[in-house]
């Protein structure tokens, strides 16, 4: 009901991201909704996944918990295959995923909190090691 009462939010009832589209930044979203495809600009992408963390779409790359949860930052030493896969000479950052570079914050996250305030306060420290990787680079 508060959602519906917004007039700056849409709800697209039945709709999924097809693909994500950008050059070096996510710039569009194609959305397959039921009475066709329709691509739309876009900045950001905010994925709700509720409890369970539904990952399967996710590339083989992004090590996971037995449950889906993405694994990060020191968590990732207790994968096997994480020092196999990890090919920098530093350690993942605090919110790194196994792939340098994607950052995972909020319920997704293997040992996340899940309440909304801590997915918003992880988020904003992601944005701070995004910067520290991009620098780097």
């Amino acid at each position: 009901d508060e959602i519906a009462r917004e007039s700056n939010i849409e709800v697209w009832a039945g709709s999924q991201v097809v693909e994500a589209i950008g050059n070096g930044r996510l710039q569009h979203l194609r959305i397959g909704r039921p009475d066709g495809e329709q691509t739309v600009n876009a900045t950001g992408l905010f994925i709700f996944i509720g409890a369970a963390p539904k990952t399967d779409w996710l590339p083989p790359a992004l090590l996971k918990d037995d449950r889906g949860f993405v694994m990060s930052g020191n968590d990732l030493k207790r994968c096997p295959q994480f020092s196999r896969q990890w090919q920098l000479e530093r350690e993942p950052y605090l919110l790194e995923s196994s792939v340098p570079g994607i950052f995972v914050a909020g319920d997704v996250r293997h040992g996340s909190v899940k309440r909304c305030a801590s997915a918003v306060g992880e988020g904003s420290i992601a944005v701070q090691f995004i910067h520290q990787y991009m620098a780097a680079r």
